[in-house]
């Protein structure tokens, strides 16, 4: 196949030089030359398309990811839960440990100002927090929604974690690190479809939701709303 291809493109370029010396073509006339940039663009577009068949979108979800879609053909559904699942993990322990550096590019102005100073207001106490994500359960769409060229999309987590502030002698004052809890919590990313940069970052973090009916602990994630 991958042969077929470069023939294809070969003869595409051949027949563009012939045509820019001899100023004609066999069968169809053209009023003007054919561009071999743009014959190569073409044939790449074309590629992509056999390459990514179109997606079908469910669930309560569907509208709004088929418009999101509609502006960003590479959008694939499968591939954004990917990263969401994994973005999940990265950030609870970037907040747990405070690292900025790494939250920096994965949430918006609005969570990264809550988050920065969540970690500011522990480290002015003299307290640490640990997080263990023991399992990521599930990560479903439940969501979506396009405002001109901003898309969102709403994740529902459900995990089993514990959460706990220790103090500068790392002596637990807050949790428990060997209870786990089992909650659900919506985060909402967002992304400026069309881009050259293709994450999404966490716009919104939605009050979670204790399955368990424990005691509330420290926040493994701050609320934004």
């Amino acid at each position: 196949m991958e042969q077929l291809i470069l023939y294809a493109v070969l003869a595409l370029i051949v027949g563009a030089m012939l045509f820019s010396v001899l100023g004609k073509n066999i069968g169809e006339s053209f009023d003007t030359p054919l561009d071999p940039q743009d014959a190569l663009k073409k044939l790449s577009a074309e590629q992509k398309s056999l390459n990514q068949p179109e997606q079908k979108f469910e669930g309560p979800a569907a509208e709004g990811l088929k418009a999101i879609y509609a502006a960003d053909p590479n959008f694939n559904a499968e591939k954004f839960i990917d990263g969401a699942k994994t973005a999940y993990g990265m950030i609870l322990e970037a907040f747990a440990d405070g690292d900025k550096e790494t939250l920096e590019d994965l949430l918006n102005d609005e969570v990264r100002e809550t988050y920065f100073a969540a970690i500011d207001d522990r480290i002015a106490k003299n307290i640490s927090q640990t997080t263990d994500l023991a399992r990521l359960i599930s990560a479903e769409i439940i969501g979506a929604s396009r405002e001109a060229k901003t898309g969102k999309i709403d994740v529902l987590y459900t995990a089993e974690l514990a959460t706990a502030l220790l103090d500068a002698s790392g002596e637990i004052i807050s949790g428990d690190l060997d209870v786990l809890s089992r909650v659900a919590e919506v985060w909402t990313y967002e992304r400026k479809l069309g881009s050259k940069n293709p994450n999404w970052v966490l716009c919104c973090v939605k009050p979670h939701e204790n399955l368990n009916g424990d005691a509330e602990g420290p926040d493994h994630s701050p609320d934004t709303v």
